[in-house]
Parts: C-alpha cells; structure tokens; sequence
C-alpha cells in the first residue's frame, strides 16, 4: 500500500507532465505569432484568421469549467464538461475527429499535387514531342504553321504552371502532415496523462477497500471476542441458576465456541488479554482506513477539482487550435488554387494589351494564303505524273517452299550431276558471278582476296540454291561491296563441290609436277649462278617448260568433260581479272595464292599442308601464265 508522501509525489508528477497548448508555429504562408497574437491571411476577397489560444493551468478555476462556444452565437448552451462522465473521453474523441480531417485534408492534397504533377508533365512532354515533330518534319513557315506552333508553346506554359502547383500543394500536405503528427503526440500525452490519474486513483480506492475489509475484520473479531469473555463471566456469577437459563446459556456458548475453536478452555484472563489485543489492532486498522480513506478522497479532488478542468482545457485548446489551422490551411488551399487558375487564364488571354491569346493566334491563320503558296512550292519543285504501266511483281516465297518448288541447289551437288540435270556445261552460278566480277569489279583493287559480308554472302549463298536461274547480279546497281558478296560466293561454290573441281587423281598427277625441293628452292625461276652455264640452264628450263605443258594439258583433257569445261571457263576468268592487275592489284602470283588451295585442296598429311599449299598455288600460277599453250594442247 502507497503511503501519503509517494501520493503527493505522484499527483506532482502528473501535474508536470500537463503543458499549456502552444500556438501553431510556422506555416506555409510565413511565420506564425507567439504570445497569443492573431494571425491573418488576406487573398482578394477570401480572408482567413487564426486566433492563436494560451492557456496558464496555474490560473484555472478548481470547481469547475464551462465550455461555450467562443463566437458568443451558442452561448445560451454551454456545458460543464467536469460534471459529465466521460466528458474528457468525448472532448478527446473530438480532437481525434479533428486531427482525421486534418489527415483527410493531407491525403486530399497529396493526391491532387500528384494529380497536378502528373498532368503537367503530360502536357509538357505533349507539347515537347509536338515541337521536336514540326521541327524533324521540316514544316514550312505558313501562317498555320506559325499559330500552331505558338498554341504548343503555350500549352508549355500551361504545364509549367501546373507543375509550380503541385509543388504548392506538395509543401502544403507535408507541412500540414508534420503539423498533425505534433498534434497527435500532444493529444496522446494529455491522454496518457489522464490515464496515469485514473490509475493512481484506482490503485488508491483499491487500497482504501483492502483498509476497509482490514478494518471491519478485526471489528468483527474483536467483538465476538468481547461476546465470548461476557459469556464466560455470566457462568461464572450465574453458577446454579435455573435449568432453562443454564440450557440457553449452554446453547450460546456452543455456537461461540463453535465460531472461536481456537480459544476453546481459554481462561478468563486469556479472553481479557485477547480482547486488549483485539482491540489494538482493531483501531490501528481503522487509523489506517481513515488515512487512506483521507487520502483517496483528497486524490480524487484534486484531479476532479484541479487536473481534469486543467486537461480539459488543453484539450479544448488542442481542439480549437486544430480546427482553426485547419481552417487556415483551407483558405490558403483556395487561394493558392484561385491563383493557378488565375494564371492559366493570363496565359491563355493576356490582358497586357500587346500579347496575343490563342484566340488571336487561331485568327492570324490564312488558310487560303497557306494554300496558294503551297501549290506554288509544288508547282515548281513536283514532278510528272508517272502514267507507265504497273509492271508485274511475283510473289515471293519462303524459302522452303521455293526449295520444294524448284529443287535445283546446287551447293554440295556432284558437278556432273548437277550439268546434267541442268542441261549446262557451266555451272550457271559460276558464270553469273564471272559475269558481275568481269562488269563491275574488273576495277576493284583486291577482287577475290577481300570477303564479303558474311549475312549478304549467306544471303545470295541461298538465292542460288534455292532457284540459280533467277538470280541476276548485273542488273542490281551492285558496288564494291557486292562484288566481293559475288566473288565470296564463287569461291564457296568451288570448295564445297564434292570431289573438288579436278578428281583426286588428276588433282595429284598435276601436283607431282611441283616437287617440294623444287617449291622451297624456287629453281623453277631463278637463273644460274654461273655465266658458262647460263645457256643450258635456258635449254632445260624450256625442255622442263615443255614436259609440264604436256603434262598438264594430257591431264586436263583426261577430266570429265563437265570438269574440264568448267576448268578450262574458270582459268579464262582469272586471265581476264589479272589483265587489269595493274588496277585491282590481282596477278597471277596472288590468284594462285586464293585459289590453289580452292582448286586444288590438299589431302596429305596434315604436317606438309603448308607446303601442298605453296604447291597449289605454283600449279594454278603456271596453269595461268600457260593458259593458251596448255588448253589449246588438250
């Protein structure tokens, strides 16, 4: 049980923590007053003042408080709020009521700024595509043209106005969003507090009801022990009486002894002492009551006669002091949207008497000014009307099917077989890429040593398989680029016949020509060291000379008849491209170097690939310096 000192200091300290309510601070007009001075917000016709409230709790009245309206226009009702019960409870729900409009107020501006942001950005980016368009588009300067670009620029302006709005009604609910959450802590405190001497008081009157059962505990033991020492002294003094006395004396000494067993053959200066006892406690527990009693009584007057009229005027205040910013923050919400729109409407008519609104810029159109001068423009600058006949155009089909429809491919096809089916005695694509390269890249510095790109080769890679007879290269306007596409394919076509353009068997009998000595040794070409042997030197080279024409040409003219004709049309191509080596820097050193392993690929041993290919590239060099003497010897 709480003694008297730790109940005053609890009353202090709850009386502590109740703090007059300050006036609003800050704002987002400008600094609010302190001290209880007013504070007004003007806006043309709208006017909105805040009436800041002070409260001293030291001054307050202890009986009682009386609440009216402050207006004067409700003072025939006012209400003793101290009298009612709860009517702390129902002022704290109003400043909650209070506090949730506040937040619906916030949440409203939240959404409305985003609302706002997000049209003006809509409306700038809008007006911005449209400006960057005209400006791609190129449009001519009419008078259309000229209004119209006015018209976006100020819908630009328009946007930025909205935006400078949102920006308003965004500081506006994050001020009044802080404003709340202050309040909030406030009205919680007064609450709290409240609460803290409600549950004082409670323990107190639990404390004061423990005295009381105390109290009347031992008042009740005391007296039955008075009762009993009564009884034993009327036995003593009445010993012999009359048997009906003695019968109802004997029944109430057993019911207290029956109550009292514990005190059962006490003696009589036992139930003396016992009784003294009794009563000692008995008024030490109603000491203790009183005190508790007193002081229960003085907590509840202090908080009902002093703390609760001083809470409740925080919490009116509270109340007042939300409902009047709020009010505020209203008004300032209406005359910060009157400006917005006051401001589009001087955007979209001026009333400085020299700018033009869009009205006046839709009136400066003349459209039929607009007109003329566009059929002169085009007059001058158009052409003819194409009255030719629409050529035909096939239709195109995908590749699969063109491949069912036409199964003539030729890449991975036997040369035989495919000359036969074909009814040639030229590969059809080996003579549309000489054709192109012979037109167009004859000129070309690198023909057949630079590549193509890679997509473009694939791609006509597939058009000759797919249909080769369709396929014309000299009439696409090709370039240097396409060239090399077309040379490129050449060479593919030639390394993906199976069995090479010259069988295995003459591929090596033509090969056994060009020792590998005489390839690294160069002997072929270089002279004698020696001026007395000069002379036989030249007559074995020409009798060497001789046996390799003959050679060669009896090899040739054993190929197949498709593989020979092919040969024989391919080495005349190269002859023609090395006659203009001059420009396109192909001789017959570098054809051989390209296209002897593609005529003559190697299948010996990997380790002497490198000098198979130097092998190759001197037969197709020979075959080209020798080309009239070996074809025509065959």
């Amino acid at each position: 049980m709480a003694t008297n000192g730790e109940f005053v200091d609890t009353q202090q300290e709850m009386a502590n923590s109740i703090k007059p309510q300050s006036g609003i601070s800050g704002g987002a007009g400008g600094q609010h007053p302190e001290d209880g001075r007013a504070m007004s917000v003007r806006s043309g016709a709208t006017s909105v003042s805040i009436e800041r409230q002070s409260y001293d709790l030291q001054n307050l009245p202890t009986a009682k408080l009386s609440i009216s309206s402050s207006s004067g226009q409700y003072s025939s009702t006012q209400v003793d709020l101290t009298e009612i019960d709860g009517g702390l409870a129902m002022l704290l729900e109003r400043s909650r009521q209070s506090l949730t409009s506040c937040k619906e107020t916030v949440v409203f501006l939240k959404n409305r700024a985003k609302v706002e942001e997000d049209y003006g950005r809509s409306l700038q980016k809008v007006a911005q595509t449209t400006l960057k368009t005209m400006d791609r588009t190129g449009a001519g300067q009419s008078t259309q043209q000229t209004a119209w670009q006015r018209l976006v620029e100020v819908h630009e302006t328009l946007a930025s106005n909205r935006m400078k709005f949102s920006i308003t009604l965004s500081e506006m609910s994050d001020y009044l969003s802080n404003y709340v959450k202050a309040k909030e802590s406030v009205r919680r405190r007064l609450k709290e507090t409240e609460q803290r001497y409600q549950k004082a008081i409670e323990d107190s009157e639990a404390s004061l009801e423990k005295a009381r059962a105390k109290y009347e505990q031992q008042s009740i033991e005391w007296e039955k022990l008075l009762l009993k020492t009564s009884k034993s002294e009327g036995n003593s003094t009445a010993m012999g009486g009359m048997q009906g006395a003695v019968s109802k004396t004997k029944n109430v000494s057993n019911a207290v002894s029956g109550i009292f067993g514990k005190h059962k053959g006490s003696t009589q200066e036992t139930l003396e002492r016992m009784g003294q006892e009794a009563g000692v406690k008995t008024k030490m527990a109603n000491e203790s009551y009183k005190r508790i009693l007193q002081q229960t009584n003085a907590m509840r007057r202090d908080f009902y006669d002093v703390q609760l009229p001083k809470i409740l005027a925080s919490v009116m205040g509270l109340v007042e002091e939300v409902d009047q910013f709020l009010k505020f923050s209203l008004g300032k919400y209406a005359y910060t949207y009157e400006s917005a729109v006051l401001a589009d409407a001087i955007t979209l008519k001026p009333i400085d008497g020299v700018s033009a609104g869009m009205v006046e810029m839709v009136g400066d159109i003349d459209s039929k000014a607009d007109l003329d001068t566009y059929l002169q423009t085009a007059a001058r600058t158009g052409g003819r009307v194409n009255r030719s006949s629409i050529p035909y155009r096939e239709y195109e089909m995908a590749a699969v099917a063109r491949l069912y429809a036409n199964p003539k491919h030729i890449f991975g096809v036997p040369l035989d077989t495919q000359l036969a089916r074909d009814h040639q005695k030229v590969p059809v694509i080996l003579v549309k890429c000489a054709e192109a390269v012979e037109t167009y890249g004859l000129q070309n510095e690198g023909i057949y040593r630079q590549s193509g790109q890679s997509s473009q080769v694939a791609k006509l890679r597939n058009e000759f398989d797919l249909d080769a007879e369709q396929v014309d290269l000299c009439n696409t306007g090709s370039g240097v680029s396409d060239i090399n596409n077309a040379a490129s394919v050449l060479k593919m076509y030639l390394r993906e016949l199976p069995g090479g353009l010259v069988p295995p068997a003459q591929r090596t009998e033509m090969l056994g020509y060009f020792s590998a000595d005489e390839v690294d040794t160069g002997a072929e070409e270089d002279g004698c060291g020696s001026s007395s042997t000069h002379a036989q030197y030249s007559r074995d080279r020409d009798l060497g000379l001789a046996q390799k024409i003959s050679g060669l040409a009896a090899a040739i003219g054993s190929l197949p008849e498709p593989h020979r004709d092919t040969l024989a049309f391919l080495f005349a191509h190269l002859d023609k491209v090395q006659a203009f080596q001059e420009f396109n820097m192909m001789n017959a050193e570098n054809l051989s170097i390209v296209f002897g392993p593609t005529i003559f690929p190697t299948v010996d041993d990997p380790t002497n690939a490198a000098v198979d290919i130097r092998r190759s590239a001197k037969l197709v060099k020979f075959i080209l310096d020798n080309r009239k003497a070996i074809f025509e010897a065959i």
